[in-house]
């Protein structure tokens, strides 16, 4: 039998017997043109497979059982099942490239050969480890996947990136780990064979690295080599096993790189599920303002926030999904990331985003919807699983801080209003001149508060807003800075009591478009500074540094107030937004301060403060939160430069620590790559030294 006929004896055969027959000797082709298959007129083809061994389409298959579920002789033949259809895979492939490729090196088709002899004795070690356990080949569907991944490959080229090098680089992980779980239950027959497959894997790899080597552009490195040879849906993600079991012994000894090592480790894209894209975009507000005065003040400082935080997207992903970032984050950061043990998304410049028009993608999450934000999702994706609804110009009202203000009045004046609540003694006011905004001032004055906010109807958190006082008359320098707002955004200004402000509250909602009512994500207390400017928000005893007496007016019933807060705008603002056709994330600013009554401990809650109709840092340290062991201290902070200065190297000596769930204890964890020009550095502070360690 010469090497043709074996190889073809592989590919079509329909036994076992046949796939799987190691003759002898095997002699060099006489005519390398194959009767039954050339190289120039191979078309997709399905290998021959016995009743019952038939690939499934798509991915198909049955999943393998876990780890602790292999106590079980029966759920370890049906894991042995599951990758002894991988090294059957891997053998007909092998012999499909000795078929496809007659002309390739000699060379490169011994080693072939002889990689594909192993992989048969692998898949019959298999077999034979199964029928002691009591399962048959064919008992579970069995996926083509592999097949289906690299049957279409061009060249040699194709053959060595596609099953060598991702595969087979995979199963450095893969094999490894199956072995030490068998080693630990005391399975030592299944240990021995996955321990001959690994040390035979890592000559498979070196195989395939030697021959990309000669045949790669001798320009790029191994890596930049290896990730652009691959097309999706392949991708250097296939050739990594899951974060815990990362080989990264076993890829030095098949000779790759330390740069090529580290790049795989934290390298991600989709194995399969379609992506949702998220990106950040601190400029929504100012967008829909569309103001020209201090247009380069305002777009400096929004480029700075943006090069700033927007790595904390990366909270929100998932593994699968994909980050669009001005600046892509090295590996270094992303490696600090994996071992924090959040979820790594594969990260896309935005200036490639037009890479991902032939992706399949479930859907968009962008910071904020606005037009900007749509023509982006446009201009991604052709086909997505969740389109965003169409904007809606009436959708810019949700951004207007006249909007909160008199729908909380017009609420209030309803009825139905908790006991625990402001009254409307506490009504903002809308002015479109000056001479309106002296009638509010003296209004609010008149109800006896002797401070009044000034806000801009169209501006982000904190920002555009001023202090004046009620009971004089206002300067020049109000007076003109308040002119200003009217001219700049459409003659409106919001005027309203400035409280007494004892603790600021977060209720956060997620409203995605199919779902007729918005999800309640849960609430928070921000940490905010005079400005109304977010500095982060606290955790584990989350009103500890609070008065008592607030403590146990928030707290008390376990927080029925602040569950009453929630359960009072929910139905009132999915009317508005529903109106508006609005999906998305979305909170709401809600702040207690000291009531009316003489008592130092009488306390009243205003429940709507801003409407913020996009995602919010509050979303961000909500998700953050869910990763912090329980009653553990912490803190997500955004430290502007003199904070960060002054206290990162004693926060940087704090090691990260977990408990048995592999939720935070202690350490800190930098949502960002900090730079020269950076200005603000968020991070998650967990453990009291963390804390305290923040000044």
């Amino acid at each position: 039998m010469n090497i043709t006929e074996f190889a073809e004896q592989i590919v079509f055969g329909t036994t076992l017997e046949e796939k799987l027959q190691r003759p002898d000797k095997l002699t060099n082709d006489s005519n390398r043109d194959s009767k039954r298959l050339s190289a120039k007129s191979i078309a997709s083809i399905t290998p021959g497979r016995p009743y019952g061994l038939e690939m499934s389409k798509g991915q198909g298959g049955s999943q393998p059982p876990s780890d602790d579920q292999l106590e079980n002789e029966k759920s370890r033949g049906q894991l042995l099942h599951f990758l002894a259809n991988h090294e059957l895979l891997a053998t007909e492939l092998m012999a499909l490239v000795l078929l496809k490729f007659p002309d390739a090196p000699s060379a490169f088709r011994r080693g072939v050969l002889v990689t594909l002899q192993e992989e048969q004795a692998h898949t019959q070690m298999y077999l034979d480890r199964m029928a002691e356990c009591g399962v048959e080949f064919g008992s579970y569907p069995v996926s083509g996947q592999f097949w289906r991944l690299i049957e279409p490959m061009q060249s040699p080229m194709d053959f060595v990136s596609r099953l060598s090098l991702t595969f087979e680089q995979a199963n450095l992980d893969y094999s490894l780990h199956f072995a030490s779980v068998f080693d630990r239950i005391g399975d030592t027959d299944t240990a021995k064979i996955l321990h001959k497959i690994y040390t035979d894997e890592i000559g498979h790899v070196q195989h395939g690295l030697h021959w990309f080597r000669q045949w790669k552009d001798p320009q790029q490195t191994d890596w930049e080599a290896y990730e652009s040879s691959l097309d999706f849906p392949m991708s250097p993600q296939r050739g990594r096993g899951p974060r815990a079991n990362f080989n990264r012994a076993g890829r030095s000894q098949a000779g790759l790189t330390d740069e090529f090592i580290d790049a795989i480790e934290v390298y991600r894209q989709s194995r399969g599920r379609p992506p949702t894209v998220y990106w950040f975009d601190p400029a929504a507000e100012n967008e829909l303002a569309a103001e020209d005065s201090q247009k380069l003040k305002e777009k400096s400082l929004t480029d700075q926030l943006h090069r700033d935080l927007e790595l904390v997207m990366v909270v929100m992903a998932k593994e699968d999904d994909i980050v669009l970032a001005q600046t892509a984050p090295s590996q270094r950061w992303r490696k600090q990331i994996i071992d924090a043990g959040l979820e790594l998304p594969q990260f896309v410049p935005f200036e490639n985003r037009a890479d991902l028009q032939n992706r399949k993608l479930g859907g968009y999450a962008p910071w904020a919807w606005t037009p900007t934000s749509h023509s982006i999702a446009d201009s991604i994706s052709r086909s997505v699983q969740s389109p965003p609804p169409q904007w809606q110009d009436n959708q810019i009202d949700l951004f207007r801080k006249s909007f909160a203000a008199e729908s909380l009045r017009d609420w209030l004046e309803e009825g139905d209003v908790p006991p625990s609540f402001t009254d409307a003694r506490c009504r903002s006011h809308i002015a479109r001149s000056m001479a309106q905004v002296d009638e509010a001032i003296n209004a609010i004055r008149e109800r006896g508060y002797p401070a009044a906010l000034v806000k801009k109807d169209l501006a982000a958190s904190g920002r555009h807003q001023r202090q004046v006082d009620c009971r004089q008359p206002l300067s020049a320098n109000d007076r003109n800075y308040i002119e200003t707002l009217l001219v700049a955004d459409q003659a409106i200004v919001v005027v309203e009591p400035r409280l007494d402000r004892v603790a600021d509250l977060s209720f956060l909602w997620r409203w995605e478009s199919t779902d007729a009512h918005p999800t309640f994500l849960g609430w928070t207390r921000p940490l905010v500074a005079e400005g109304r400017r977010y500095q982060g928000t606290k955790f584990g005893n989350v009103f500890g540094d609070c008065d008592p007496a607030l403590k146990r007016f928030l707290l008390a019933d376990r927080a029925e107030k602040i569950h009453a807060v929630q359960h009072w705008l929910e139905p009132r603002l999915t009317n508005a937004l529903k109106e508006r056709k609005f999906a998305g994330y979305f909170g709401v600013d809600a702040l207690v301060c000291r009531g009316s009554a003489e008592t130092s401990d009488s306390f009243e809650i205003k429940p709507l403060v801003e409407l913020n109709p996009r995602m919010t840092m509050g979303h961000i340290a909500l998700e953050l939160s869910r990763k912090v062991a329980t009653g553990v201290e912490s803190e997500f902070r955004i430290l502007n430069a003199s904070q960060w200065n002054t206290c990162k190297e004693k926060l940087l000596r704090i090691k990260t620590e977990t408990a048995r769930d592999g939720r935070w204890k202690a350490g800190v964890i930098s949502l960002s790559e900090p730079t020269e020009q950076s200005k603000l550095f968020p991070v998650m502070l967990v453990g009291k030294a963390a804390v305290e360690g923040s000044g």
